[in-house]
């Protein structure tokens, strides 16, 4: 019994692979779209970034330029706003919906968004339960096979209650997404860095974007559902 088979192929990889490349075209289209139409502030990525978190009293938070297309990220263990140099010496309408979602970010976690909280504390599990947790599942399966016990049903049990912790890790950063880009809108209009003629760009940048977290859980949920598919089946046929 192995997890990479034609079933697991055309259920289960092909629908990820073709909805993820979909969400990636729709990203960096809408990016590139949206990076060539300048913002009426004219204020490159950085300085809307100064400007978006002197409004919101976010000043403990520092601002650095990383390597990277669309690299941007905010770090809460060191309240560190990542822009890539393309956002940060970007003047255009993209630049400013990337940097105010990842702003987003920021104020969630000045205010304690209780979403993120759970998200950051379940990066430990979700990252073991990617690695670690189709190897137990095989693990369990090559044991139940080859030594007929049930032993091997509870080891690959175990790896899948490790694979959930990516569904459950998916589950909460969809909802804690969404939230930065409403937040997004609002922290632009508010600090005066967009006009309504933009507004309607940054929006679908921020469209674009969602998707791709939509996809990242539709993933996840059917990988796990087809590894149960294996563990339980291999279990009824013992």
């Amino acid at each position: 019994m192995l997890l990479w088979n034609w079933p697991y192929f055309l259920y289960v990889a092909l629908p990820i692979m073709v909805l993820g490349f979909i969400a990636s075209s729709w990203v960096k289209q809408t990016y590139q779209r949206y990076s060539q139409v300048r913002n009426a502030s004219g204020l490159p990525g950085v300085d809307v970034a100064r400007r978006i978190l002197a409004g919101a009293g976010l000043s403990d938070v520092t601002v650095q330029v990383v390597d990277g297309e669309l690299s941007d990220n905010y770090d809460p263990r060191n309240k560190t706003l990542n822009l890539s140099r393309g956002v940060a010496g970007g003047t255009s309408v993209a630049a400013e919906a990337v940097v105010a979602h990842e702003i987003g970010h920021a104020l969630q976690d000045h205010q304690g968004f209780f979403a993120m909280r759970i998200r950051s504390g379940l990066i430990p599990a979700a990252n073991l339960g990617s690695q670690a947790g189709p190897l137990i599942v095989i693990a369990g399966l090559l044991l139940s096979i080859f030594t007929g016990s049930g032993f091997g049903f509870y080891v690959a049990l175990a790896g899948l209650f490790l694979f959930a912790a990516v569904v459950l890790f998916q589950l909460v950063t969809t909802p804690v997404e969404l939230d930065a880009s409403r937040r997004a809108l609002r922290l632009l209009a508010e600090n005066g860095v967009i006009v309504p003629e933009e507004q309607e760009g940054a929006r679908r940048m921020l469209r674009a974007a969602a998707f791709t977290y939509w996809v990242a859980l539709f993933g996840a949920v059917l990988t796990l559902l087809y590894y149960a598919s294996l563990v339980f089946g291999n279990r009824r046929s013992d």
